[in-house]
This record gives C-alpha cells, structure tokens and sequence, in this order.
C-alpha cells in the first residue's frame, strides 16, 4: 500500500526525510535527466519530468522502480489523484514523466519492453461547457456590423462582417479565418469555395453561401494591397494599417462590437470569436441536429465535443 505526505513537498523529493531502510535510488532517474537534455529538451521540460519521477522512486523506495509493475503505476497515480485531489490534466502529465522514464530505462538500459507503463490509458478530461450567445445576440452583433458598414468609412466594419461571419456561419476557428489566403477562395456573393488550413494542418474544403458568402465577396472586393510583401497572401488584411490582422485584434475587437452593439457586461467579457463559433454549433443542435451532423460542420474527429453542444440552449 502507498503511503502519501499528507501536502505538496516543500523541498526536492530527493531531500526530503524517509523512513529507515527505505533509501531510494535516485541514480537511473540521474540519468534520464542527462539523457533528456542530451536529447535537446527545455529545462522546464526535465525540471517537471525529474519532480514527477522522483516521486514515484520515493514513494516505493527501496523497491527499484526497474521492477515496478503496472499495477504499481496504477495504483500510485490514483492514491496521489485521490489525496491531492488532481484534476484529470495532472494525473496525464505525471504518467506522460513516467512513460517518457521507462521508454528511456528500455531504449538505453535495456529494460524488458514495454516497461510497466506504456500500455496505462491516460484519463481524458470531460469538455467543458461552452460560452454560447443566443441568436439574437448574434443577430445585434452583425446588425451593428452592418448599419456602420454602409458609410464610406465602414471598411473596418465591413472586413469584420467578413471575418466573424466566417466564424459563426461557418464554424471556423478564429486562427483558420484570419490564415485563409486568397488562393483559397473562391466564388462570388452567393456561394464561396474555401480551402481551410486547421491549427493542425489538416486540411478542408468547405462551402458557405448567403450572408457570410455576400459579406467575404464585398470585402475581397475592396481588400487593400498590404505594406508588406509577407502579408501579401491574406485576405484579411487591415484597412488602417494595412497589416495581416492578428488573433489577437480580432478577440479585442468583438468585445467592443458586443459592448456597441449592446450585449449585457457579463456576456462581454466572456466574448471572443470562439464564442460565435460555440455558438453556431448550439444553433445547429438546438435545430435537432445529432452528433454525427455537429462533428462534420465544426470538422471535430471527436464525437466527444460535438456531443457538448447538445441541450446547450435548453
């Protein structure tokens, strides 16, 4: 039976008082620790890998870890989770130390593969609750958009009818919209063809139609010709600065369309283009649409998170 501190260590586990006849062997983990930065890993990276494992060597001290079993890996994860009241995110990264550890003890010191934790699933952390507005709000927020986008000085409202109806009409990812290049696009203010790049660099090929096709063909239209030749590729560039608009402006600036367009303080300071995307994929359930309909409008390989969405707006 494991026999846990009843708190967080307040020194280096290697320091730390142990009963007698339990001195720890603390050398293959010296070694992992070399080998790691031999292999060019941060040391922030084997600071958190060294902790981790020394935990575990102490915790079983003198049993050498070498013979470990993977109900011993199994049974410590959950008796540190259980005590220390970790939240699925540690118990993942205290077994990827541990598996990174015995893939070493294998690979350089010839331990019996696979070792004692490689074949131990990591726990998945339940998705959490998206911030969704209803569709009125949304309805304000392009509403806002397009009253100041009929001016002549409404070029900025107008690029941003472009880039958050890409976002809620057609589900992308704030990064996927503000990196789509003209060469990926296609079409005219009816139907738009759109070569998507993800985060990932996995690729797809989507079609969006009426207002956001209406709204990407008058921005592509007036798109000013960048200042700088590496921006030269996007279609959102600023019509101030002529700059690729950045992540980051684009996060500040719904929150100040929101605020305009008169959305509650709460809901504000909630708000970023994730938002409309949450909450495109919560219109579309609330519409009866199941997970497999969700996973392929949002592009999710994980019925996991599309199923988030359902009862959403109940």
């Amino acid at each position: 039976m494991l026999t846990m501190s009843p708190g967080p260590p307040t020194s280096s586990p290697e320091n730390e008082p142990i009963a007698p006849g339990a001195e720890p062997n603390f050398d293959p983990l010296h070694r992992f620790s070399a080998w790691l930065e031999r292999e060019g890993k941060m040391e922030a990276t084997i600071d958190a890998y060294h902790t981790d494992v020394a935990d575990l060597v102490k915790a079983y001290a003198p049993r050498p870890v070498e013979e470990l079993l993977p109900g011993d890996i199994t049974e410590y994860l959950q008796s540190r989770a259980a005590h220390e009241e970790w939240a699925a995110p540690t118990v993942r990264r205290h077994l990827q130390a541990i598996k990174a550890f015995y893939r070493y003890l294998v690979v350089e010191e010839n331990l019996r593969a696979p070792g004692p934790a490689e074949a131990l699933a990591e726990p998945v952390s339940e998705p959490k609750a998206p911030h969704v507005i209803s569709e009125d709000e949304v309805a304000a927020i392009f509403g806002w958009l397009e009253a100041r986008a009929k001016g002549p000085k409404g070029a900025a409202e107008r690029m941003d009818l472009a880039l958050y109806g890409l976002c809620y009409h057609a589900g992308l990812l704030i990064s996927e919209a503000i990196g789509l290049t003209t060469d990926a696009v296609r079409g005219g203010p009816a139907v738009m063809k759109l070569h998507v790049v993800g985060r990932r660099g996995e690729e797809s090929d989507l079609t969006v139609e009426d207002d956001a096709a209406r709204w990407l063909a008058t921005w592509l239209a007036e798109r000013p010709h960048p200042e700088r030749k590496a921006h030269e590729p996007f279609v959102f560039i600023h019509p101030r600065t002529r700059l690729h608009t950045s992540r980051q402006r684009a996060w500040d600036r719904l929150r100040r369309i929101a605020r305009a367009a008169e959305l509650d303080e709460e809901t504000v300071e909630r708000m970023g283009p994730h938002t409309l995307r949450h909450s495109y994929a919560a219109h579309l359930a609330a519409r009866e649409m199941g997970v497999p309909e969700l996973r392929e409008a949002l592009r999710q390989r994980s019925p996991r998170h599309a199923a988030k969405y359902l009862g959403v707006l109940e």
